[in-house]
């Protein structure tokens, strides 16, 4: 069966958020890789894929570099600022609830389920959901997402372990981890086993776009995450005899959001390669 554009009749039959989403207060930048959707049309191009359409309201139209991965997720960041802060405070509340527990069974386990749900709400922020909307088509996919979370999270939060760990963890979220956005942003008619089959498979697929160029940019995503985390840990600890806890959190409420809007904007950017493959073949 052919894909076809849905349309916004369609999606409220079938459950699918229809509210009128954010704009930013102007157009992109000049030389931007996104353009937004004409009016009337609620997520922008419908891209075609399979068996599903996906809506968006931002297309990226070509491969990006980068440099222009990154740059698109500082724009997306601050276009969408109290949004952004509001997914970071969600990461920064679970971590501390995953501390609180003081087993490292249960923290790897709250940290995975946060990993899960808020890459899937950033998927939503970035196709141009509000923060509430997001977090209730999240909630309406939870059963393939809590597959998911097994599948992509746990291995990511059990490399907190060694650095090697982290290393293989980057390559397995290069191969698995898009499933988590095209669980929430694509769809395949069946029950949850049905869409769990597929979302595994379009992962691999995505992935085989341009495998290594994946890996690379979620490498670059999880170094800077790492690596200005503590530089800006180490800064709030000397500043003002802030404590560790309250410094983390602080560090999590910025950094967090630009981690998951990256890897929502390397998603999408996944999705271009694969089309433009596509027509090449």
């Amino acid at each position: 069966m052919s894909a076809q554009r849905l349309t916004s009749a369609r999606a409220k039959a079938s459950g699918e958020n229809v509210a009128p989403c954010a704009r930013p207060a102007g157009p992109p930048a000049a030389g931007s890789s996104l353009r937004w959707s004409p009016a009337g049309d609620l997520f922008g191009a419908s891209v075609e894929v399979h068996r599903c359409t996906v809506r968006v309201m931002t297309a990226i139209e070509r491969p990006l570099k980068l440099g222009e991965v990154l740059a698109e997720t500082v724009r997306l960041y601050g276009e969408r600022i109290w949004t952004s802060v509001g997914l970071g405070l969600f990461v920064a509340l679970t971590l501390l609830l995953g501390a609180a527990t003081g087993h490292f069974a249960g923290f790897v386990a709250i940290f995975s389920l946060a990993f899960t749900a808020a890459w899937a709400a950033a998927a939503r922020l970035v196709a141009g959901d509000r923060f509430g909307e997001a977090w209730v088509q999240v909630a309406l996919r939870a059963p393939v997402l809590l597959v998911l979370t097994f599948i992509v999270s746990v291995p990511f939060a059990l490399s907190r372990i060694d650095p090697l760990l982290l290393l293989l963890a980057v390559f397995w979220l290069g191969l698995t981890g898009f499933a988590i956005p095209v669980a929430v942003l694509e769809r395949e008619e069946g029950g949850w086993l049905r869409q769990l089959g597929f979302v595994l498979q379009r992962s691999v697929a995505l992935a085989r776009a341009e495998y290594l160029h994946a890996v690379g940019i979620a490498a670059a995503l999880v170094i800077v995450y790492v690596l200005i985390g503590q530089i800006l840990l180490q800064a709030l600890l000397g500043f003002a005899d802030n404590g560790r806890l309250a410094s983390t959190v602080l560090v999590e409420i910025v950094l967090a959001p630009f981690f998951f809007i990256g890897l929502s904007v390397l998603y999408f950017e996944q999705a271009a390669r694969a089309l433009s493959a596509g027509r090449r073949s």
